[in-house]
């Protein structure tokens, strides 16, 4: 009988420390993406380009997509502004 209790409360023990994970993982799932942390920067473009570490099309490329995703996260900004501005009403 102690046997069976002991597996019990390790099997509720892991249950647990799996729910807080996942509670976790889904936290960080849903939290909002703040600009473009970790990613490059045009400075960091133009340094590797510079350095010669990239070419011409590549910095272009680059550069494009930076700019792109700047302008995405500043418009879902200027949304979830404008929604919180609403809901405030």
């Amino acid at each position: 009988m102690g046997n069976v209790l002991w597996w019990s409360l390790v099997l509720v023990g892991l249950l647990l420390v799996g729910f807080v994970a996942v509670a976790q993982l889904k936290k960080r799932l849903i939290k909002p993406d703040d600009g473009m942390s970790g990613g490059f920067t045009l400075s960091d473009l133009r340094a590797l380009h510079k350095a010669g570490k990239m070419t011409d099309a590549e910095f272009e490329k680059a550069k494009e997509a930076v700019v792109t995703a700047a302008k995405r996260a500043a418009e879902r900004h200027a949304e979830e502004k404008r929604r919180g501005d609403a809901s405030t009403r």
